[in-house]
């Protein structure tokens, strides 16, 4: 799943079945962005979303 993810183009917000995938399907709250705290994978970030942490490609 990973490589699928890695192949888009820019910045863009993953589904919900990805990010549960990701999350081992439990959702990380949070209000700011530096309360993501886990190690994302090579070219993405983690960003708080609706009061979620949620993994974002970085863009090229």
């Amino acid at each position: 799943m990973l490589k699928k993810i890695l192949k888009l183009d820019g910045a863009q917000q993953l589904s919900k079945n990805e990010q549960k995938e990701i999350n081992g399907g439990r959702p990380v709250p949070c209000k700011f962005d530096y309360q993501c705290t886990a190690v994302p994978p090579a070219g993405t970030i983690y960003r708080c979303v609706n009061g979620t942490c949620m993994l974002e490609l970085l863009a090229d």
